[in-house]
């Protein structure tokens, strides 16, 4: 049986000005650290930059959940990337997540050819955290201390007592350095990462259960449910309700605009 690392490969391509980063393979704790290096590398490149997820896909639900938080991580780092991303298990859960809230997402990487590059205010900033990545030895290590903190997270989100020393004996390292990995990797503390991950599983509740805003709050790990709304606010820009409310509307508009057909 071929080794992971032969299962997976990242290549670089060009779309008109685009540079395209091609995953190919399948995503999972072994091969995850590969691809958060080289999301994190990229974020520091100056020009317009897109990932094709096409040809990629994650072992299970669990590595699914690891690939849509190095997009949002990425996403965090260059605002003005565009993520390639054809129907399927993983565009489902970066719109079931909504991180997709905030991506441009295209469905096949033709799209990109002639497409107009929006400015990112924030894109100078960004490049000048980015190039403080570590390289050599060490980055590989921190990538993979990285996925597997991630993995903890998304066994444990719903924990309201969850802490980074939890995590960090959880993936034996120490607090400090788990520390330095998040701000590394994803340019966000442990409590924001914890915060987002904790949101991303709220927004897939509310749009497949019916589920109470309250009940949701508590499945996610918040004892309190005004704690949980404010915080769903601040990474989505609108309430938990409001969410539930647009999915709900874009579907009704989706279903008058292909009513089903006549019964056979």
């Amino acid at each position: 049986m071929p080794e992971p690392e032969q299962q997976f490969s990242i290549t670089h391509a060009r779309a008109d000005t685009w540079r395209v980063l091609v995953l190919h393979g399948e995503i999972d704790l072994d091969t995850a650290p590969r691809l958060i290096t080289a999301f994190t590398r990229a974020a520091g490149r100056r020009e317009p930059l897109a990932i094709d997820l096409c040809d990629a896909h994650a072992r299970d639900a669990t590595h699914t959940a690891l690939l849509v938080n190095a997009v949002r991580w990425l996403h965090q780092r260059r605002r003005d990337v565009v993520i390639v991303c054809p129907p399927g298990p993983a565009r489902t859960a970066l719109e079931q997540t909504a991180v997709a809230l905030h991506l441009v997402l295209l469905e096949d990487a033709r799209e990109l050819y002639g497409r107009d590059i929006e400015p990112d205010r924030r894109r100078l900033e960004t490049i000048a955290h980015s190039d403080r990545v570590q390289r050599g030895s060490t980055a590989p290590r921190r990538a993979a201390l990285l996925a597997e903190a991630t993995l903890t997270l998304e066994a444990r989100h719903a924990d309201p007592d969850l802490e980074l020393d939890n995590v960090a004996r959880a993936v034996m390292t120490s607090r400090r350095q788990l520390q330095r990995v998040f701000a590394e990797h994803t340019g966000a503390a442990f409590r924001e990462e914890l915060v987002a991950v904790r949101v991303q599983h709220a927004a897939v509740l509310l749009q497949t259960t019916e589920l109470t805003v309250a009940d949701i709050a508590d499945r996610v790990g918040y004892r309190q449910a005004a704690h949980f709304a404010n915080a769903f606010r601040r990474q989505y820009g609108m309430t938990p309700t409001g969410l539930r409310r647009a999915r709900r509307n874009e579907g009704a508009a989706a279903s008058a605009k292909n009513p089903p057909g006549p019964p056979r």
